[in-house]
């Protein structure tokens, strides 16, 4: 008699990758992972190691064949890793909720000051590309005029 590890080695794989939608909103971001029509939901998989979601699905097809896919996003920084959750829809659709942190008014000014830093060195470049054009300018002029 075949025991399960020996039926497993029979098996064919045809992996494949479903289609993922991310929806960005203002408290969560929404991943939806379509193309799972034929799927159950015992044979879906979501689990988070070291800041990576790794989503699998295995489905039993005919003659020894089974679907199967795997994807790994990473979560991110402003994620409640303890909220993420999984709701697997009758349309074939998985969506994991990814709900963000929460942040006070003041962390939202030093976001802000943060940001116009970051904005800092493109004004700085496009003044120095803005001078250094001028002082060719200026040189080309120079002498241009003396060789005329």
């Amino acid at each position: 008699m075949e025991t399960e590890d020996e039926a497993a080695i029979n098996f064919s794989y045809d992996d494949f990758e479903p289609f993922c939608r991310w929806r960005r909103e203002e408290n969560c971001d929404l991943l939806e992972v379509h193309g799972l029509q034929d799927f159950k939901r015992e044979q879906l998989n979501v689990r988070m190691k070291l800041g990576t979601l790794i989503i699998t699905g295995e489905l039993p097809r005919k003659n020894n064949i089974r679907s199967r896919f795997r994807k790994e996003i990473r979560i991110p920084k402003n994620c409640k890793i303890e909220e993420i959750r999984a709701k697997f829809k009758k349309r074939g659709i998985l969506c994991i909720s990814l709900p963000k942190k929460t942040s006070s008014a003041s962390s939202k000014k030093g976001s802000n000051t943060r940001d116009e830093k970051k904005c800092l060195p493109s004004n700085f470049l496009a003044v120095a590309v803005v001078i250094l054009s001028m002082a060719i300018a200026a040189f080309a002029y120079k002498y241009y005029l003396r060789a005329n």
